[in-house]
């Protein structure tokens, strides 16, 4: 049975051309792949027509350009506004292609409605592992054309894993033993993440021997993790020694060594393997920062590397400077972290690694210019270490009276550092989400400001959201719109704007976002207007219910001051030129606001990752700030920590 030839004439003048809107992995290519294997897949069934089975095809990803993630329902609409297409089919048979077109994706979570749903379904499944490859990056090159090379590689492999791994939801409801055979392919590729990143990048010739040895080393190091800070995979250690040479300019050979230096030393590999996968000359380099029989005592193993150390080319040494650069940094924020210099998960303690440091620096900068900016920041942060050189202008100058707070302003500053670092090896999914909220005169205002200063200085982005009651937006816009509306009705509409808002500082996509009294800021205020009856329980409930769902999901930090009343009040006088009575600040409903506050604590941990209560009473405002950073830091630090080891699993 032959496809009716006006009915084929007519796809292949007007329909077929506007597949030049799509992307190369959805364009005519692809189409005549599926009407051929339609075709073909018809033959499994009974009574088929293949006049339908043509035109499912032929429509199927006709919308693609226009919306990807809706594509299959606009594609079938546009079959049925084909005025001309209605000669050829009856009204159920339109029905049918209508559903058939709907129905073809692989994420879609029903069977088919139809066997012709189930054979455009079955066609559409890619069977060649190179053209699921190609179709993967021409996609993020064309929407995510700001991602790293590394960052695509990571996208294509979540989504192959997604679509065709183990419990990929791409199935098939015809026989077809290309696709079972590219199925096979992809799970073995899925099992070693290094195969996948080469074959990604030979399939999409984008090779890059920087990159190619960075996952060859994150699939060696799997599984292990720094011994001085066992919740960090190891593998950060030489990424980051990869990222200071290539920060230094080295060329691609010293980069990739720097990837790849602990391989050898660390891991079941061998030189052999290296020089297979990477050449001679990226071998020797990582010979060069590699030790040697490690069933030699510690202090022959260190003498041998400071006496081979002096006899290596400078492209030799680079690897081996960048490599104690970042372990001796490492070091450094552990002992400023802290505030101690420990040394215990060392094999020896500081007076042994003081000397090895000290003779492998000047071993490295023998016969060399040592002035070199990469050998001058080994010698910086060696002094810095084992000579325990600082800004003496800070702690003479600055600070001379107030020792106590410069060693605490030292200890954020070096979590502010290490997350810093962090931040280089992973992005979390979303904004770190900061709220202040608590008792007016309290502090909060302050806070907020010294901590976007402390963050904003220290080169993170920074996106500070004001109260949405009292800005601008809500007082000229919004209220003005709610006018008529219940009270009770107003405070179901504020978290969607509130939401909005946030939705809003999210899309710009900054590291951190601080907001002045919001989602939770508004429990407080319902459960003030529910215990004065000025709000029915069910609404409260509902609202507080609202409330709680959007902060657990989008709020990770919470901050609540509170103080004694008169004390807050006498703040508010103080801080004035005014005598004149205050109508809404006063003892009264500051006494009620602390007592909803403590009230709902249970809600605010239920509802926040982390809450930092604090009473300010007695405290000035710095010891308040440094108070919050120090609960806030590691808290950030525990989401970049759980980010990172998603990324580089055990």
């Amino acid at each position: 049975m032959q496809i009716h030839p006006q009915l084929q004439e007519y796809v292949e003048s007007k329909i077929f051309p506007m597949y030049q809107k799509n992307d190369s992995g959805h364009g005519m290519d692809h189409i005549n792949y599926v009407i051929k294997r339609s075709l073909e897949f018809a033959s499994q069934f009974d009574e088929i027509n293949l006049d339908m089975v043509y035109v499912i095809a032929s429509f199927h990803d006709l919308a693609h350009h226009l919306d990807k993630d809706h594509h299959e329902i606009l594609s079938a609409k546009l079959f049925d506004e084909q005025e001309e297409l209605k000669q050829f089919f009856t009204e159920e048979q339109r029905k049918i292609i209508k559903e058939a077109i709907e129905d073809h994706r692989a994420s879609f979570k029903q069977e088919p409605r139809s066997c012709y749903g189930k054979i455009i379904s079955s066609a559409d499944r890619n069977t060649n592992l190179v053209t699921v490859f190609k179709r993967v990056h021409a996609y993020t090159q064309k929407h995510y054309p700001n991602l790293s090379l590394e960052e695509m590689i990571t996208r294509a492999y979540d989504h192959v894993t997604k679509k065709f791994g183990t419990h990929g939801y791409a199935k098939t409801y015809c026989y077809d033993e290309s696709f079972e055979k590219m199925k096979k392919e992809v799970a073995a590729l899925l099992e070693n993440r290094y195969e996948f990143a080469v074959k990604y990048m030979e399939v999409n010739e984008i090779m890059d021997v920087k990159e190619k040895a960075k996952w060859f080393a994150m699939e060696a190091h799997k599984g292990q993790v720094r011994k001085s800070e066992l919740e960090k995979p190891m593998i950060i250690h030489p990424i980051g020694v990869g990222q200071l040479l290539e920060s230094y300019g080295c060329d691609d050979q010293v980069v990739a060594a720097g990837y790849l230096h602990d391989v050898v030393e660390d891991t079941h590999y061998t030189l052999e393997d290296i020089e297979r996968e990477f050449g001679k000359e990226i071998a020797n380099l990582v010979m060069g920062a590699s030790e040697p029989d490690k069933s030699l005592s510690w202090e022959e193993r260190k003498k041998h590397t400071i006496e081979e150390t002096k006899k290596l080319p400078l492209r030799n040494k680079l690897v081996i400077c960048a490599d104690k650069i970042n372990n001796l940094e490492d070091l450094f924020l552990k002992f400023e972290k802290t505030g101690k210099r420990d040394f215990q998960s060392f094999k020896r303690g500081e007076e042994a690694q003081k000397w090895f440091y000290t003779s492998v620096y000047e071993s490295l900068i023998e016969g060399e210019d040592e002035h070199l900016p990469i050998f001058e920041h080994l010698k910086d942060i060696l002094d810095k270490v084992f000579y325990q050189k600082e800004d003496t202008f800070l702690k003479d100058t600055i600070f001379v009276d107030q020792p106590d707070q410069y060693q605490k302003l030292k200890q954020l500053h070096a979590q502010k550092i290490e997350l810093q670092r962090l931040k280089t090896f992973v992005t979390l999914p979303k904004p770190f989400v900061i709220e202040f909220t608590g008792t007016p005169r309290t502090g909060k205002t302050t806070i907020l400001h010294n901590l976007y200063d402390f963050f904003k200085k220290g080169g993170f982005s920074v996106s500070l959201l004001e109260e949405f009651t009292t800005s601008k937006y809500y007082r000229e816009e919004l209220k003005p719109k709610l006018a008529d509306r219940s009270s009770s009705e107003r405070d179901l509409i504020i978290p969607e704007e509130v939401y909005k808002q946030l939705q809003g500082a999210i899309s710009t996509n900054p590291d951190l976002i601080l907001m002045d009294r919001s989602l939770n800021d508004r429990q407080i205020w319902n459960y003030r207007r529910f215990l004065r009856g000025d709000m029915a329980e069910d609404v409260y409930l509902q609202a507080r219910e609202k409330y709680a769902k959007l902060s657990r999901e989008w709020i990770d930090f919470l901050v609540i001051t509170y103080a004694d009343s008169l004390l807050s009040l006498k703040r508010d006088y103080h801080s004035s030129l005014a005598l004149e009575k205050r109508t809404f600040l006063n003892i009264e409903n500051l006494k009620e606001y602390n007592e909803s506050l403590m009230a709902l604590q249970e809600l605010f941990e239920e509802s926040v990752d982390s809450v930092s209560f604090l009473d300010t009473s007695e405290k000035g405002m710095n010891d308040i700030a440094i108070e919050v950073a120090s609960e806030l830091l590691p808290a950030m630090r525990k989401q970049y920590i759980k980010t990172l080891q998603q990324k580089y699993p055990s």
